[in-house]
């Protein structure tokens, strides 16, 4: 009988563990940190900087509140850390921008990383020799507001 109670015991904590890491159907984070960007363009740019961004999580997407811009998709929650990338093609006048980001936070410790890679190329399609290449690093640390 010990056996079977140690069994069930087990069970649970482990199902406990499961649930412990499913990602909240709903959360904002209002993060701050460092921002560094490299731009490779006709003239390369580099910057340094403070930034503050509002991160709404909803149905395993993460959105920048202001911007409404997608900065990750397909969210999972592993290992207490929320894990988004996502790939998108904006279309402009006479362009067209390939825009790759991934989003972690650490749900323990508030770690952000929000990486960022964009290419510029002419015409309407993503093919050819980029114009311009655009890399950006955050990292700072999130607040976050459960909305169960």
């Amino acid at each position: 009988m010990a056996d079977y109670h140690a069994l069930m015991a087990l069970a649970f904590m482990s199902l406990h563990a499961v649930a412990a890491d499913e990602l909240p159907k709903e959360l904002n984070f209002l993060c701050e940190g460092k921002m560094n960007a490299v731009l490779d363009a006709s003239k390369s740019q580099t910057r340094n900087s403070d930034f503050r961004i509002n991160l709404r999580l909803r149905d395993g997407v993460i959105v920048d509140a202001q911007t409404g811009l997608v900065e990750g998709a397909e969210c999972v929650q592993e290992s207490g850390e929320i894990k988004c990338n996502v790939t998108k093609l904006y279309p402009q006048a006479n362009s067209v921008i390939k825009r790759f980001s991934t989003v972690v936070i650490n749900r323990n410790t508030r770690e952000l990383t929000l990486w960022l890679e964009s290419w510029d190329y002419q015409g309407n399609d993503a093919s050819g020799t980029p114009t311009a290449h655009l890399r950006v690093l955050r990292t700072g640390i999130c607040r976050d507001n459960a909305l169960f």
